[in-house]
């Protein structure tokens, strides 16, 4: 739980990092979970980790580029529902882990 804790807070410095011109280290940051997901023996958590990181370089990297706001915007909203739903599996996988 700590990890996914951890990798939540990483995903948010890089959606915050926008007002510094999203440092190459923040990218580096949420990539470093890449590991931790592939791992998960839970398969629905595994490919929602892996997606929310590749979705999170990939704005990234619209944002570096310069792409239309609208489009950064989406992507963005994408992001927040993919780690919604990844903070959910991962809670229910705990308690039942726990239970």
């Amino acid at each position: 739980m700590k990890k996914l804790i951890e990798f939540d807070d990483a995903v948010e410095a890089l959606g915050d990092s926008m007002l510094s011109n999203m440092p190459e280290q923040r990218i580096k940051d949420v990539q470093q979970f890449r590991e931790y997901f592939e791992h998960q023996t839970d398969v629905k958590l595994r490919r929602l980790g892996l997606r929310l990181i590749d979705e999170c370089a990939s704005f990234a990297y619209m944002y570096r580029m310069g792409v239309s706001y609208d489009k950064v915007f989406d992507k963005s909203l994408e992001i927040g529902h993919l780690r919604e739903e990844v903070t959910r599996r991962g809670l229910r996988l705990d308690r039942s882990i726990k239970a």
